[in-house]
């Protein structure tokens, strides 16, 4: 019996020795690594509405056509609001420098309606006429305008901040009844209406968020500056508003939807 013991208690030593051994030879234990992040994409096209308001400066200088004499400057602050539609396409590409989950260029464009106006009152002394006023209810409007934008951002996953910039045009409106009067009576008096385009350029930046599907949320701010408009003569007189520089702001809320 104790050579029986004796036996088993060396054959169970053998085994629990070479146990370690058979396992080293099967090398480290495999695990599987974990799935790769899945990433919002920005790329495609989209399409979207917006609204906000606007708020600007115009400046003028008025002449006395006749006797080209230089009578005033004249600064406005127009304001409104806005809104229209979006149409744009982005390119989305692995980060540049590090930064976010992905580099994303694009291109915009926007067309918008606007309320945005001031009114024109002045007071002045002329050397033919002496003291003049101008009164009545005549506005300068910016009846519509639209840009065309390169954007450039980074994407945080749903995120995206983005830079914009290009080329921005539309309509400016100047019109209703005029009075221009000084102490001997009425110089002129007329209603008239004239438009006339505007071409410059804007730059801008924003912010724009996935939050759900293929529906997109954004916020953006641009300035823009429209240029000199042409001169306008006043109908039935003597004055001439020349100039007419228009720079404006907008903020602006929109939503988009991606395909």
């Amino acid at each position: 019996m104790r050579r029986i013991i004796f036996t088993c208690s060396l054959a169970a030593a053998a085994i629990a020795a070479t146990a370690p051994a058979q396992a080293a030879d099967l090398g480290p234990l495999l695990t599987k690594a974990p799935p790769a992040p899945v990433y919002y994409n920005w790329s495609g096209s989209y399409v979207g509405a917006n609204l906000g308001g606007s708020w600007g400066r115009e400046s003028h200088q008025i002449f006395d056509g006749t006797a080209n004499i230089f009578e005033l400057g004249v600064t406005n602050h127009p304001d409104g609001v806005i809104g229209g539609a979006q149409i744009g396409y982005n390119w989305q590409f692995a980060p540049w420098f590090g930064w976010g989950t992905g580099t994303v260029l694009g291109i915009e464009a926007d067309i918008q309606g606007s309320s945005q106006r001031s009114t024109l009152g002045v007071a002045f002394s002329d050397p033919r006429f002496g003291p003049v006023t101008f009164s009545g209810n005549v506005q300068d409007k910016l009846e519509w305008f639209g840009t065309v934008r390169g954007r450039a951002g980074v994407a945080f996953d749903r995120v995206l901040w983005y830079t914009t910039g290009g080329y921005a045009f539309g309509e400016r409106k100047l019109d209703g009844p005029l009075t221009s009067s000084n102490a001997a009576g009425v110089i002129s008096s007329t209603a008239f209406s004239t438009s006339s385009s505007l071409n410059g350029w804007t730059v801008g930046a924003g912010v724009e968020w996935a939050f759900w599907g293929n529906w997109t949320a954004k916020f953006e701010y641009l300035y823009i500056d429209f240029g000199n408009r042409g001169d306008i003569a006043i109908p039935n007189g003597p004055f001439v508003i020349k100039n007419g520089h228009f720079t404006d702001n907008v903020a602006r809320a929109g939503v988009n939807y991606r395909f």
